[in-house]
């Protein structure tokens, strides 16, 4: 096993678990100075402190990114269908100015959660329906950008609200289905805290 007490080349921080010990900016300084190379920040953070000073600041610190945090909450009614289109785009220009090597994406639950707002619904097949056609066609405006998708899945409690996607093996299908030619810009992302449990 690596010991990581004297040597931080390998770490990432993603920057949602010390949210509240201060802004982007603050947390990328103390990176800077603890000698964590490389972090994953969370969009609502960067727009917090703005885009174009989150890059900079970024590139001062000399820090690599892990990825964008995060793209996808997919699901929603058919009135939302174009604002979540749309906020997804945002997502992989966000993440290519920032220099990302890749978005990861939380699928979203159902509808009256992931988009609220949106009309209520119990129909997860249709929520996972509209994850596999929504991210297909996001892929295709990433591919334009080069910016590859990430698809986390995550434990199952999150089925409802956040994500309905929740095993490897349903994300590496959703992969198999939407890049059959495996492009290189479709993967998955796995947290341990959300599929330790998780046996394929």
């Amino acid at each position: 096993m690596r010991d990581f007490s004297a040597d931080h080349r390998w770490l990432s921080l993603n920057t949602a678990t010390v949210r509240k010990q201060g802004d982007l900016l603050q947390i990328i300084d103390a990176c800077a100075r603890h000698g964590i190379r490389a972090i994953d920040p969370w969009r609502e953070q960067v727009a917090a402190v703005g885009l174009d000073r989150a890059a900079r600041a970024i590139r001062d610190a000399g820090l690599d990114l892990s990825g964008y945090c995060r793209g996808g909450m997919f699901v929603s009614d058919a009135a939302h269908r174009i604002a979540v289109r749309d906020d997804n785009r945002r997502a992989v220009d966000e993440a290519r100015a920032l220099g990302a090597p890749c978005i990861v994406l939380v699928a979203g639950g159902l509808p009256q959660y992931s988009r609220p707002g949106s009309a209520a619904s119990k129909d997860i097949a249709d929520a996972r329906a509209q994850v596999r056609d929504a991210i297909s066609e996001m892929l295709e405006y990433a591919k334009q950008a080069k910016m590859p998708l990430a698809i986390e899945p995550l434990h199952p409690a999150y089925a409802a609200d956040r994500a309905c996607v929740n095993t490897t093996k349903q994300a590496l299908d959703l992969c198999d289905i939407i890049d059959p030619q495996r492009s290189g810009m479709l993967g998955v992302a796995l947290d341990v805290y959300h599929i330790w449990w998780d046996l394929r």
